[in-house]
């Protein structure tokens, strides 16, 4: 399994294991200039690309991956851990993961290893992945252009943050006991296209990265 799926995938096992089958009914709009959430989860997950910066924090540690979004079907940018960051894209109907560097170190010549891509850049996504959940949660709690969701499920609890801006979300969070995630959404509409570095060199499958 591939680092991008790995940090895009572990807090959804875990909220998973906490969310119940409640719906969630939203509120009044803020606003005619100010969409009501359900509608800004649809307007950006309907738009051309976004720029994204998912952090998860864990008793382990924290990584971060800076990814931009492309529609119908990229998705790049790379995972910081520490001082070592590895690139990784899904274009079309392949996954490519670089080699580890450090973060100081150029990106000129970097080795990719590719493999076919299972669901394609949106089954990856984060935004595509979390925007929705507010659908599983309860309790909804709105303040301004915040709403706020509570997840239970017997004595394990968690909670869901979405905050709009104009037409589109901004920025999600998800707390459970012991870890978090934060997504960042800007450039909605306007993120820059996605492809590999210049000068990438890409080999094989990830099993030969050995």
């Amino acid at each position: 399994m591939s680092d991008l799926r790995r940090i895009i995938s572990w807090l959804l096992l875990a909220l998973l294991a906490v969310v119940g089958l409640c719906g969630a009914t939203l509120g009044v709009a803020l606003s005619p200039t100010t969409a009501p959430l359900s509608q800004a989860v649809t307007n950006t997950l309907a738009a051309a690309g976004y720029s994204e910066v998912l952090s998860e924090q864990t008793p382990q540690g924290t990584e971060t991956a800076f990814l931009t979004f492309q529609a119908p079907d990229r998705l790049g940018g790379y995972i910081e851990s520490g001082s070592k960051r590895s690139y990784v894209y899904v274009i079309g109907g392949f996954e490519y993961q670089s080699v580890t560097i450090s973060n100081s170190a150029s990106t000129k010549q970097l080795t990719f290893y590719r493999q076919q891509s299972q669901g394609g850049a949106t089954a990856v996504d984060p935004a595509q992945m979390y925007l929705r959940l507010y659908k599983q949660g309860k309790h909804e709690h709105q303040s301004g252009n915040t709403y706020t969701f509570a997840l239970t499920q017997g004595s394990q609890s968690g909670t869901l943050t979405y905050t709009v801006s104009g037409q589109y979300v901004s920025e999600f969070t998800a707390k459970v006991p012991s870890a978090s995630i934060q997504l960042v959404i800007s450039q909605v509409g306007s993120a820059p296209p996605v492809a590999l570095p210049a000068g990438a060199k890409v080999i094989g499958t990830t099993s030969q990265a050995g």
